[in-house]
């Protein structure tokens, strides 16, 4: 694919940050297994957390071109920080984004766009895996909040996330049906 000007600018911007600020840390990052808060600020001033978030949200209302671009150019030089953005992005950001409601929008998006907060998707759980329809972890209505009770693990950047979208069943059923 060729891409126009405006890509292949920011392509040249990720690909400069990626080997000045990300390269040099990736031993570092896969050998500690964490993602340095130094790092998570760089890649929130540069607008890498919020690349898709509106601007009205603090974000830097790119494309999912762009998002793409981004991407692969971190995971050129480092793996383990495109999973971290992208899971921060793919699966926190855009269910917040497309799915959540104006007030949960503009309270969450401008942190996790700025990289104040990070986020993480929480579905797998010991007993049940990433099968959906298998998860025990129950949300109980208390009126004002809900009640969490189940264990998940493998949850990417779950050491450093602030905010989490919680897969959890609210209707007492057998296979996927109740999970909100």
């Amino acid at each position: 694919m060729i891409l126009d000007e405006s890509y292949n600018e920011i392509r040249d911007m990720v690909s400069r940050f990626s080997d000045t600020e990300v390269g040099p840390l990736a031993h570092g990052i896969d050998k500690k297994a964490a993602m340095p808060k130094e790092l998570i600020a760089k890649l929130g001033e540069n607008g890498l957390l919020g690349s898709y978030i509106p601007e009205e949200y603090g974000g830097a209302g790119m494309d999912y071109t762009s998002y793409s671009i981004i991407i692969e150019e971190l995971s050129r030089n480092c793996g383990s920080t495109g999973v971290f953005v992208s899971a921060h992005t793919s699966l926190c950001v855009w269910p917040i984004l497309n799915f959540g409601i104006e007030d949960q929008k503009m309270k969450y998006l401008p942190k996790l766009a700025s990289g104040e907060n990070i986020g993480c998707f929480c579905l797998s759980e010991p007993n049940a895996g990433s099968d959906a329809g298998s998860l025990t972890t129950f949300a109980e209505d208390k009126g004002d909040h809900y009640e969490l009770n189940g264990t998940k693990n493998w949850i990417t950047n779950g050491k450093e996330a602030d905010i989490a979208i919680v897969f959890a069943k609210t209707q007492k059923t057998e296979n996927y049906r109740g999970i909100s």
